[in-house]
């Protein structure tokens, strides 16, 4: 056990943080149906799995959080290595939340899946009452950026976000997952500023949108967010109106939607008026 003045131990880690989408709908659907028995069942199962995996992919499985887990690697990892791990990982819990949980629900959520945040550093490692703990700015930023998912994100295909010192240590093992350079705020990390991350996709991107601006040659603004909303099924079909997109930024004046979107590995664009339907892909 760590006692006070004890020499202290620091570990440099890669931490990477894993939540569980819409758990607390989910597991107030299940109380109210009398079915939480199978979420906990879930919930140690997955857990066996993560136990089982560290011992071939030599992880710490550190500390489980509620509705997620905290796991830690030697910064020497393979950053495709893990993002290879977190796309299995999240097949598999997708695979056994539709075949044991959907069925049971009254109200399922129109989002779910696994979320991740990922940072290195530091961390001092304490022993208290014969658990391990660890501090540091790490842990904080990689549960920060998982916080900082956004449903729009999710439903991109983006369910990674990975602190910039971190891509930059690994960029070129990284490629193959889309990443996209974004900026979010953090609570208690960057005092009002934003923090610079990157978005990293481990789910397949058959259609997504890359930019969509919306007003006249006067005035416009970039509606990315509010039209990405309305992706349903992987696709998008509703009228252009301003009520949909965030207001009107030019009254009076009829408006255009230009959009560039990618389907397929393939980038396309498309100008839609306002008042009309628009249609993708």
């Amino acid at each position: 056990m760590t006692e006070p003045g004890d020499e202290l131990q620091i570990e440099k880690k890669i931490v990477l943080v894993t939540d569980i989408c819409s758990s607390s709908e989910i597991m107030e659907d299940l109380l109210r149906t009398g079915n939480i028995a199978i979420w906990v069942d879930l919930l140690i199962n997955y857990k066996k799995h993560l136990a089982e995996a560290s011992k071939t992919l030599n992880f710490k499985l550190y500390k489980f959080t509620g509705d997620g887990w905290i796991l830690l690697f030697d910064p020497e990892y393979n950053g495709t290595e893990i993002l290879k791990f977190l796309t299995e990982l999240s097949k598999k819990f997708e695979t056994d939340f539709k075949n044991l949980i959907y069925r049971h629900l009254e109200n399922p959520p129109e989002i779910s899946g696994l979320t991740f945040g990922m940072d290195f550093g530091s961390l001092v490692f304490i022993e208290m009452m014969e658990m391990d703990e660890y501090v540091g700015r790490a842990i904080n930023i990689a549960s920060r950026l998982q916080g900082a998912i956004a449903d729009t994100d999710i439903l991109t295909g983006y369910r990674v976000m990975i602190s910039n010192s971190l891509f930059q240590s690994m960029d070129k093992e990284l490629d193959s997952f889309h990443p996209e350079l974004v900026k979010r705020k953090l609570k208690n990390i960057v005092r009002g500023g934003e923090f610079q991350c990157y978005r990293l996709s481990i789910s397949e991107i058959p259609f997504k949108i890359i930019e969509a601006i919306y007003g006249t040659e006067n005035n416009a603004v970039d509606v990315t967010r509010e039209l990405t909303s309305q992706i349903k099924g992987d696709n998008i079909d509703t009228l252009v109106v301003n009520q949909l997109l965030g207001g009107d930024p030019d009254p009076g004046v009829v408006k255009t939607l230009k959009v560039q979107y990618m389907r397929n590995g393939k980038v396309f664009k498309r100008k839609v008026q306002e008042g009309a339907r628009i249609q993708l892909p």
